[in-house]
């Protein structure tokens, strides 16, 4: 049973009715995967009648908030991403999120996920705990780095953080740690607050992003961790309990080059 407010459960409910619009779309999209055809002007088509079914959605929700994709200035609005990965989506990959979130006095209040494909609802609000489909979720408790996994998220702007990201990856195969990479930085983030991973590391990311990560985390245990390698920032999410042991070895490593 969740224990979010009415705000909270009305989004969820839209999104869900909103999101599911692109299922049959999704389905075109696999299908063209085999043909020379360009799916470019149909995602860009597709993502626009989604973001302004959901626009309407959170204008009537909260009509005194203006709905934004992200802006750090403005201290009281909704954020609104459609796609966290278009490239998934483009190539009929499941792996992306829409991703919705209330920020009021600056600060992420709720976050919203929500996958169509999975009909995976996951959703966080500051005090209440961290949710998916109903049922709470929490990190995991993985003690040992051979029974953890791992995950990477860069972006293309970031190619020097991204070359360091490669060097840890690397650092994890020496010591036997599997790892996992999707392409979509919020289906990472869901794997860490489901406890199905243990170890997310990712490159700077927007400000807004960054603070949707601090609170799924505050919310289901997890820790946000920041590592200063090779005058880069490299951003962690983790359990307790191996996010220590691996922002130790990681940072051991560096220190002896």
């Amino acid at each position: 049973m969740s224990f979010y407010s009415p705000l909270l459960n009305a989004l969820n409910k839209s999104v869900r009715v909103s999101g599911k619009k692109i299922i049959r779309d999704f389905g075109e999209i696999e299908k063209l995967q085999s043909s020379v055809k360009e799916t470019t002007k149909f995602v860009s088509f597709v993502k626009s009648n989604l973001n302004k079914d959901i626009t309407e959605v959170l204008k009537k929700l909260r009509p005194e908030l203006t709905v934004e994709s992200k802006n750090d200035n403005i201290k009281d609005c909704w954020i609104l991403q459609i796609l966290d990965s278009t490239t998934n989506f483009s190539r009929g990959i499941d792996n992306f999120f829409i991703s919705i979130s209330l920020k009021e006095n600056g600060n992420i209040k709720i976050c919203a996920l929500y996958n169509p494909i999975k009909d995976e609802n996951l959703c966080f609000q500051n005090g209440s705990g961290g949710y998916k489909n109903d049922c709470r979720i929490r990190v995991s408790e993985t003690k040992r780095l051979n029974n953890s996994i791992s995950s990477f998220y860069g972006t293309k702007t970031q190619i020097d953080a991204n070359i360091i990201l490669g060097e840890i990856r690397q650092i994890m195969k020496k010591n036997n740690i599997e790892t996992r990479e999707s392409g979509s930085i919020m289906h990472e983030i869901s794997l860490i607050a489901c406890g199905k991973t243990d170890c997310l590391f990712f490159t700077e990311l927007d400000e807004d992003i960054n603070n949707q990560i601090s609170l799924i985390l505050a919310e289901t245990g997890g820790i946000f961790n920041q590592l200063e390698l090779k005058k880069k920032k490299i951003f962690m999410a983790s359990n307790k309990y191996i996010g220590k042991i691996i922002k130790e070895m990681i940072e051991n490593n560096y220190e002896h080059q």
